[in-house]
């Protein structure tokens, strides 16, 4: 064995060890002494020193060493055999050696590159660049179509669909991006490799892009973000434009050869200043497609899917949700701990994408006895948000006030809504029978309402019956707080209290901060367990639940998370107070008993699921706002 060390492979010594940078990543050797080893062999690991060869001198313990240690190299993929018969990229193939370690065959590969024809689609002076870069890639035959907005011109795509292009690269800026989708449409079908980039002077975004068309990248950008492809659609200049031409033809290589990471599946930004490039993940976007106001045999179906489905594990969302955050594309803008205090309980907060005619975007937050807990707990939250602000006018029955036809663009059906001019109703789902029935859209969504943002009785979950279960107690929380008459009740019993061992906590670590607590019983007024929190006098905290131990607890939970970050407790007055009634705990509740409780306000209420982007039903489909009608 003759070994070589490999050219794509480099290393460097740190305190532990040493670190490897491999094509497949970073490799670590934590042993300094085999740093030390390494560095004194990787010059005679050229492939012209047999093993023997190169432990001839050493004394046979150092020898049986160097044996392993190269044993180990080979096997890790960071040696190979140089020695006669072998096959081994030279040095001056570096794009074989590429190909030769992913593919496992560089010939074929560079062969459909090298040989193929190119089509380049775009303006001066990237257009140069680009062709430059493809040549001294070892591209033969590059053919380019002048195109001064990028937009994909007549010629462009019949030479894609009729001239024999067998890869194509295309600049384009924000005027060009529904050409742009056409475009690669295109190239899909007939199979040819296509790599396009959307160009401003300050940054530029290059594609492809697995999971969306560029009409939903341009849609989910933030909106600061268009204005900027906006203003400055001038393509970057100068070392800028260069380095940018490089990146695209090495990632139209990564395509044609098959070479391609799965990165390369994702949108990259291009940052024409400092050079940085990120990745993106990027869902279709709702507004695309054809889309019909639903009917009631299809929601029908949709709530019998909703009720039958077997929702996912906390896991499972999880790595779903991760598609979802994206500062620059994600409906959920961030989700961090950011500077929230995280003690006693551990925080989260969420940067929810707002519609452009609403302010956003809108943070939400959420907290838990872990940050496991306190992220799931946000992600949860901010999906129902989206979806409670995300309106498809398209999918709502909605008729002129004046008799007048309605606008084409969807936006412009949302402004008549948001006006009065326009009425829309959608399907809901009566929760006392089962029962769809139509239902006003600005009371499913309060953001058709000026002034208004978020439903009261918004829910969530990773299944039917507890998304049911919350948005039906956030009602019933939100019918106590609306109703003007003071109310009161027994005080709970201490040991009902401390017989929870998380609501212990929580009360002595609110008491160890000065605080005098008292919780009093509303069970009998709502027919739901319900608690109010009396902190130092004033009631400052209601919770609704199935089970009085949890309203106790997410009681208690709700006020220590605004003790510990020092924010001002809402205060309902002196409404709620305590009578001198004996106290006896509650029975348990169930959602059925919740719901007649709502009932008994006079009003039906009534489940609108929050459904109208696809993208984000994929996640989770268990987003939903209950409201109260009258009938």
């Amino acid at each position: 064995m003759r070994p070589r060390l490999k050219d794509d492979v480099y290393f460097t010594p740190v305190d532990e060890g040493m670190v490897w940078l491999t094509p497949a990543g970073l490799l670590r050797m934590r042993e300094p002494s085999v740093a030390t080893m390494v560095e004194r062999l990787a010059p005679r690991l050229n492939g012209r020193h047999t093993v023997d060869e190169l432990t001839a001198r050493l004394p046979e313990g150092t020898r049986r060493l160097i044996v392993e240690l190269l044993d180990a190299l080979v096997r890790q993929g960071l040696v190979e055999d140089a020695g006669p018969g072998r096959t081994h990229t030279a040095r001056a193939e570096p794009d074989a050696a590429f190909t030769q370690h992913v593919t496992g065959d560089p010939h074929p590969a560079l062969h459909r590159y090298r040989n193929g024809r190119a089509l380049v689609i775009g303006s001066d002076p990237l257009l140069a660049h680009v062709v430059r870069a493809l040549s001294a890639s070892g591209v033969t035959t590059v053919e380019t179509v002048l195109d001064e907005g990028g937009a994909a011109s007549d010629d462009a795509v019949h030479a894609i669909v009729h001239g024999g292009i067998d890869f194509a690269l295309h600049v384009f800026d924000s005027t060009g991006v529904s050409h742009a989708s056409v475009l690669a449409a295109a190239c899909a079908h007939r199979g040819v490799p296509l790599v396009q980039g959307l160009v401003s002077e300050s940054e530029v975004l290059v594609g492809p892009c697995a999971s969306a068309d560029w009409m939903s990248v341009w849609r989910r950008l933030r909106d600061e973000d268009r204005k900027q492809f906006e203003a400055e659609p001038g393509p970057p200049s100068g070392a800028a434009g260069r380095v940018l031409a490089n990146h695209m033809a090495f990632r139209l290589f990564r395509c044609v050869t098959g070479t391609a990471a799965p990165g390369d599946q994702r949108i990259c930004s291009f940052d024409t200043l400092t050079l940085e490039t990120r990745r993106h993940d990027v869902l279709p976007h709702f507004s695309f497609g054809t889309v019909r106001p639903q009917s009631r045999v299809d929601f029908v179906r949709t709530v019998r899917e909703l009720r039958r489905g077997l929702g996912c594990t906390e896991t499972e969302f999880s790595t779903r949700a991760v598609q979802a955050i994206d500062a620059q594309f994600g409906p959920i803008r961030s989700l961090a701990e950011d500077e929230l205090p995280q003690l006693p309980l551990r925080q989260a907060r969420a940067f929810v994408a707002a519609p452009s005619w609403a302010d956003g975007p809108v943070a939400v937050t959420a907290s838990g006895p872990d940050f496991a807990t306190a992220r799931h707990r946000t992600a949860l939250k901010a999906i129902a948000t989206y979806g409670a602000m995300t309106v498809d006018p398209r999918r709502l029955h909605v008729r002129s006030r004046s008799g007048g036809r309605l606008p084409d663009e969807p936006d412009d059906v949302i402004r008549l809504i948001r006006a009065g001019e326009a009425d829309a109703r959608l399907w809901g789902i009566r929760l006392d029978d089962a029962q769809p029935c139509l239902v006003d859209a600005r009371a499913a969504f309060p953001v058709l309402s000026e002034g208004s943002i978020l439903p009261m009785g918004l829910g969530f979950g990773l299944d039917w019956t507890s998304m049911t279960s919350v948005a039906v107690l956030e009602q019933c929380r939100a019918t106590v707080l609306a109703d003007p008459t003071a109310l009161a009740g027994p005080r709970v019993g201490q040991e009902v209290i401390d017989g929870d061992p998380v609501s212990r906590r929580y009360r002595r670590l609110l008491t160890a901060l000065g605080h005098d607590l008292r919780f009093i019983d509303l069970s009998r007024q709502t027919g739901v367990p319900t608690v109010a929190v009396m902190m130092n006098g004033a009631s400052v905290e209601v919770a609704c639940r199935l089970r009085l131990v949890e309203a106790i607890r997410d009681s208690l939970e709700a006020v220590l998370v605004a003790a510990q970050s020092q924010q001002p407790l809402p205060s309902l007055g002196r409404r709620v107070q305590e009578s001198t009634a004996q106290w006896s705990p509650p029975q348990d509740a169930s959602l059925g008993d919740a719901v007649t409780a709502l009932r008994q306000t006079g009003q039906t209420p009534v489940l609108v699921p929050l459904d109208h982007d696809p993208a984000m039903n994929r996640i989770t489909p268990y987003a939903g706002n209950v409201v109260l009608i009258d009938e």
